[in-house]
């Protein structure tokens, strides 16, 4: 008897197949369309998965990846709180009593384990226990046992909610909950030194790593030069939201012309000189020679915000203009930087409560020690990480594809060439997005704790975002053309993204070209139609600005493909979409968002005035959050950061096991990944040469998909 295994079918266009075939994919896309199915209901005009498929789940290879990120988490969260304690309380414990707790902090530390909690529970009653025993160690004082009281009953309310729940529970108000009224003093930061000291056991992000440059300042970290918020911009992890300046209003695109933007920021010619160092320039000049350019966060002009913990946060929609200077002034990398020049705390001008800030004080702000120019600094960059949390990462990324995964398995059969392309590119995304709307961006979960607008806000800029998106203006050479960018001397993601688009764009081209010889197959794709249907749809997905169909006439299935080169770039649109373009955003996360001096998510003080006052370092903290909510940020991106399930362009782990079946794929592969070899090569020899590198557009720090 024979005890071979079925080999599975190679992929096949429905045309091509037998009668007897195409009834069997007709009856299995029957199925699938139980499974898969969209909700429009939870964000307006966003739609997403209905349920959680069960082929949509993480694997338990996946789930041990964010175990094992998740465990350094809980050890520096540890710490943070002792020495938080420690500093109030130091030479007034007693050592008997915290030597127990620290033994059984170790003995926890070594045994519990996320995957096997309830197993593990009489180790963190253990150290529970220690903890209570503090409180009667300490009778007689007046308040600390009041604290320690209280940090018992929190730590044992939050290590209830992870075992409920799951471990992103401690990331929203743990230590806050953990501390009595008299607790609470705690987490307001003392000295900007406080929130480096937030990393004890977890790397420290990037930005405190920065290698001073002779080039550089002495007085300011790395990363709260002027050099550096220029160079976010354009190697950060917003790389978004820069436009350029032009002369006039464009045809098209997104650009901005110098009368627009003078109506709501009046910045001058006298301004660009002052601050540049070069006095002929003028604003007209730098327009003609494409150095001028601008940030404008006005989707943020309506967001309101919500108090936390009994504190108010304060929205902001700033404005920052920026020029490409070829001979940068002191302070600036040798060879040209893009410079800020001027910075605008909200939509609409006033001398005395929407004043110009720059960092020679220009305008007249009542700024000689650049105090304001900093908090300035600061909240355009908490518009950057409230922008990019809600449209550039979860909005133009992963909100995208969740709904072409729920088309595409409705529509296409499991034996589509394209889907089997596709697969590895939508692995997890539903899970993760699951795993979002039902912890992370809802009412009182970890986005509503840690970035400083209202969920509702974030809600509808994602809404607002979504209907905005159109689909050929995000091809990556002509997105860059219509923000006016492609023309800026030096810009790090452009520079390094646009060679792994090229690559994307050959090898989908091999791959779709060997299974349609042309238009005809494309136009004779049942399944290919059904699926262009789909996307387009209002009731299915909805997305607009495809330029490349072709109307039907037909109100029923008004837009058809015609063309085998416009679903190559459709298809390769997916691709990157889902690789380069959300590694971009999220890998950068950890590294450039998690020190509070230089970017946070909320700003706890209103908007620096004229008349105000500033005249000491200390008073700056104000603006900041309290240390807590700065450790709940640094965690959760350090969780997002730290899973990397697989390698964009490999496609499986064991390479005798291959992903594709047809063997006429395997030296698309190869040559594919020879090429993002090569770019990988070029990339860091790029980053060489810059200021400081930018890594999250290798390909080797790119996964396949949006899986975390």
């Amino acid at each position: 008897m024979s005890t071979a295994t079925a080999v599975p079918p190679l992929p096949l266009l429905p045309q091509h197949d037998t009668e007897e075939g195409r009834a069997a994919r007709a009856f299995q896309l029957s199925m699938a369309r139980t499974d898969y199915n969209y909700m429009h209901s939870y964000m307006d005009a966003v739609p997403m998965s209905a349920d959680l498929p069960s082929a949509e789940k993480f694997s338990l290879d996946y789930e041990a990846q964010v175990v094992k990120v998740f465990v350094p988490l809980i050890e520096n969260f540890k710490q943070v709180v002792v020495n938080l304690l420690e500093r109030e309380l130091r030479g007034d414990l007693p050592t008997d009593a915290v030597a127990a707790v620290e033994a059984a902090w170790k003995k926890l530390e070594h045994d519990f384990s996320l995957l096997h909690p309830l197993r593990d529970a009489k180790e963190l009653k253990a150290f529970l226990e220690t903890l209570a025993a503090l409180p009667r160690a300490l009778e007689g004082m007046a308040n600390i046992p009041r604290d320690l009281e209280a940090m018992l009953q929190g730590l044992d309310a939050v290590f209830k909610e992870m075992l409920a729940t799951g471990p992103t529970a401690f990331l929203k108000s743990t230590l806050y909950d953990m501390l009595g009224e008299h607790g609470r003093q705690y987490l307001d930061a003392k000295t900007i030194a406080d929130y480096a000291a937030l990393f004890i056991t977890l790397p420290r992000p990037a930005t405190l790593d920065i290698q001073r440059q002779p080039w550089m300042r002495d007085e300011l970290e790395p990363c709260e030069q002027d050099w550096f918020f220029g160079y976010l911009q354009i190697a950060g992890f917003n790389t978004t939201q820069l436009r350029a300046v032009v002369a006039t209003p464009p045809k098209e695109g997104v650009a901005v012309d110098l009368a627009s933007l003078q109506a709501k920021m009046p910045v001058s010619d006298g301004l660009l000189r002052s601050v540049s160092g070069d006095d002929q320039i003028t604003l007209d000049e730098a327009i003609r020679q494409n150095r001028l350019y601008v940030v404008d966060y006005s989707q943020l002009a309506e967001a309101r915000s919500d108090p936390l913990h009994g504190k108010p946060r304060y929205p902001v929609a700033p404005i920052a203009l920026f020029y490409w200077n070829p001979q940068p002034p002191e302070g600036f990398p040798p060879g040209g930087a893009l410079q800020p020049i001027a910075i605008q705390l909200g939509q609409k001008h006033d001398e005395e409560s929407c004043p110009l800030f720059s960092p020679n004080d220009f305008a007249k702000a009542n700024d000689a020690q650049g105090l304001k120019w900093r908090i300035a600094k600061y909240a355009v960059n908490v518009a950057g990480a409230i922008q990019h949390e809600a449209v550039a990462h979860l909005g133009a990324c992963h909100l995208i594809i969740e709904p072409m995964v729920v088309a595409a398995h409705r529509q296409l059969s499991e034996n589509h060439p394209l889907l089997r392309l596709l697969l590895p590119h939508f692995r997890f995304t539903i899970n993760i997005n699951d795993d979002a709307i039902h912890s992370l961006i809802v009412p009182g979960g970890v986005v509503a704790c840690n970035v400083g607008i209202a969920i509702e806000s974030t809600l509808k800029l994602v809404s607002d975002a979504h209907r905005a998106w159109r689909w050929d203006d995000n091809v990556p050479p002509r997105l860059f053309a219509l923000r006016g960018v492609d023309k800026l001397p030096q810009f790090p993601f452009r520079d390094d993204t646009l060679p792994l688009w090229e690559a994307i764009h050959r090898f989908v081209g091999g791959y779709l070209r060997l299974y349609y010889a042309g238009d005809a197959d494309v136009r004779d794709d049942n399944e290919l139609q059904g699926w262009i249907h789909e996307l387009t749809a209002p009731q299915y997905c909805g997305f607009k600005g495809l330029g490349g169909l072709v109307a039907t006439g037909d109100p029923d299935r008004p837009w058809r493909i015609e063309s085998l080169d416009y679903l190559i770039e459709m298809v390769s649109l997916i691709l990157y979409t889902a690789g380069p373009q959300h590694a971009s955003v999220n890998y950068a996360q950890y590294p450039l968002m998690s020190y509070v001096p230089g970017v946070g998510g909320s700003l706890y003080s209103p908007m620096p005035t004229r008349s105000q006052t500033l005249d000491s370092e200390q008073q700056i903290l104000a603006w900041y959050p309290p240390l807590d909510v700065a450790l709940y940020g640094a965690s959760f991106e350090y969780l997002l950061t730290g899973v990397q399930y697989d390698t964009f362009g490999h496609y499986e782990h064991n390479p005798r096991d291959p992903y594709f079946k047809d063997p006429r794929v395997a030296p698309l592969v190869a040559d594919f990944q020879a090429e993002l070899s090569r770019i990988e090569t070029a990339t860091r020899q790029r980053n060489t040469e810059r200021p400081w590198p930018y890594p999250y557009q290798l390909p080797s720090h790119i996964p396949n998909s949006i899986s975390i």
